[in-house]
């Protein structure tokens, strides 16, 4: 009997560990090679010719790329809202093996703060390296 508490103690202080240090990360997609760095721009810093297709489709729901001198730009637009307040996050980010997976956010406005009544039409561009893969909205 005493053999047999022994053994477990054993097999108690060997498990114990592993799921600790397994169970609480989040699950990676299938897939996936790596995450990628990028940056969200500011309305001024988007190139001419992606900004002047940007203000022409603002009013509807738009998912737009755009390579220049190296650099990728994506762009998600969420078309017109009722009124101003509205901000978006990106979710995700990433190199799998079918492509570029990105993933937006669209967040409403606090309702702490005062919000403009007017519509707004949010949009957000982030810029990455460049490569040639498919996007995938996810």
């Amino acid at each position: 009997m005493k053999r047999f508490w022994k053994t477990c103690w054993v097999c108690l202080c060997l498990c114990l560990p592993v799921l600790f240090l397994s169970g609480c990360g989040e699950a990676q997609p299938e897939g996936k090679i790596r995450d990628l760095e990028f940056t969200v721009l500011e309305e001024d810093a988007v190139p001419k010719a992606l900004a002047d297709v940007i203000a022409e489709n603002k009013k509807e729901e738009m998912k737009l790329s755009y390579q220049n001198e190296g650099y990728l730009y994506i762009a998600r637009g969420f078309g017109e809202q009722e009124s101003g307040g509205y901000s978006i996050a990106v979710k995700q980010c990433y190199l799998g093996e079918d492509g570029i997976h990105v993933k937006f956010e669209l967040i409403g406005p606090s309702r702490q703060e005062e919000i403009p009544k007017e519509p707004s039409y949010p949009y957000i561009v982030i810029k990455t390296e460049g490569m040639d893969e498919t996007i995938l909205f996810d």
